[in-house]
């Protein structure tokens, strides 16, 4: 077989002496291992790199090539990582018609007969310019419905999720008293936090205020906002496993809590709507030196719930809601619908009262008819029939007859 040789012209390579490109003032390396060995200056390493990016650009893809190359990927489901956990979503509050929620159920399904819808739920993520904004509101009735609860809740968080301020508010009534919560929490440069808890009861109200040393840990402090907020963070990006993180509830308790994100994803199925690939998260808390589950919820790959419910309470929130039931339509009666009309209202009295003339007229003309209908109506009231037609076809036959 000949060997084929290409020349190229240019030549690729062009022989040069390296001799001719040293600086005269520079130290060359010597052949002696003992002494320095000569490095490059910054701008020589600069100047290589270029010369070295210019030779391989030929060989990356053109943008023709990239155009015809099918990645399968849609770029406007792509959202930076900020704006990924930034969106409003609504939940409706439903009570359980019959029992309480179980944690062990592998399939949650619910049904219309099973829930009885008793208030809304809102919340919103909103970005800051150092970190996110967290709004969360309920209203739900209680009893008969007469009486409503709900809270309030506003909460600042930094783009590390570390708390800045939050201040959380419930209002209650029970028996004739209003009863208000509110807790609020600010943190000191990470240095302490300040956390001011007030109860109210009508008129009359208690105050205290504690103050709680966080320099030097590595502990993650959330309260109710910064939880949601944290969760929407480790759904969106795939977060597996526990996350552990400390909280305080309403009555100044602080607590060590957990979140146990499943892998297996699971199937929730709510009124007419059935999610798939759902993203199972168990909430628990430390008693005793103890981890419980104390709450469940469901969300879907992009962060928003789907159910979320408390351990030992009868009601939940979720996503869905039963389709409103269409009205049957109630026609009004078609004489209270002309009677509207003065046109049509004015020809029914004329109508009528020509009826009644013409009746009264027949009446006298035919003075045996009357006497027929009176003995008629006599015997009807006399009998009293369980069947009026067949008695009245049976009168008038013997009338006949007779």
């Amino acid at each position: 077989m000949a060997k084929c040789t290409v020349k190229l012209d240019p030549p690729l390579f062009v022989p040069c002496d390296l001799e001719e490109f040293r600086d005269p003032n520079k130290k060359t390396a010597a052949a002696s291992a003992c002494e320095e060995k000569e490095k490059l200056s910054a701008q020589d390493e600069i100047s290589v790199s270029s010369i070295i990016s210019a030779l391989i650009r030929p060989i990356e893809p053109s943008d023709d090539q990239y155009k015809v190359c099918d990645w399968q990927i849609d770029p406007k489901k792509f959202l930076p990582v900020k704006n990924a956990v930034i969106f409003k979503e609504t939940l409706f509050v439903s009570k359980l018609r019959n029992s309480n929620c179980k944690l062990s159920e592998n399939l949650k399904i619910f049904f219309e007969r099973e829930l009885l819808t008793i208030g809304k739920f809102c919340l919103n993520v909103e970005e800051a310019f150092d970190g996110y904004v967290v709004y969360s509101s309920s209203r739900m009735k209680k009893g008969k419905g007469i009486t409503e609860c709900g809270h309030q809740l506003k909460g600042k968080y930094d783009d590390q999720f570390l708390l800045i301020c939050e201040k959380r508010s419930e209002t209650d009534r029970i028996d004739h008293a209003v009863v208000e919560k509110t807790l609020e929490v600010r943190n000191h440069a990470d240095l302490y936090l300040t956390a001011i808890r007030e109860t109210k009861i009508n008129e009359e109200s208690q105050k205290f205020k504690a103050t709680i040393d966080i320099k030097d840990r590595d502990h993650t402090f959330v309260l109710d906002g910064g939880i949601q907020l944290l969760m929407r963070h480790l759904v969106c990006n795939n977060f597996v496993g526990t996350f552990e993180y400390y909280t305080m509830n309403l009555y100044g308790r602080v607590l060590r809590c957990n979140l146990l994100v499943h892998k297996e994803r699971k199937i929730v199925r709510i009124f007419y709507r059935t999610y798939k690939n759902a993203i199972h998260i168990i909430t628990q808390q430390c008693f005793n030196d103890e981890l419980q589950d104390v709450a469940e919820t469901f969300m879907t790959p992009e962060g928003r719930i789907i159910l979320h419910y408390w351990q030992g309470y009868n009601y939940l929130l979720h996503a869905v809601c039963a389709p409103p039931k269409k009205k049957e339509l109630v026609m009004p009666k078609l004489e209270l619908m002309w009677r509207q009309y003065p046109v049509f209202s004015r020809k029914f009295r004329e109508l009528k009262a020509l009826n009644y003339e013409n009746t009264t007229k027949y009446l006298e003309s035919n003075s045996e008819l009357a006497d027929f209908m009176q003995d008629y109506v006599l015997n009807v009231l006399r009998y009293k029939p369980s069947n009026v037609l067949e008695f009245s076809i049976m009168f008038f036959q013997n009338m006949g007859n007779s």
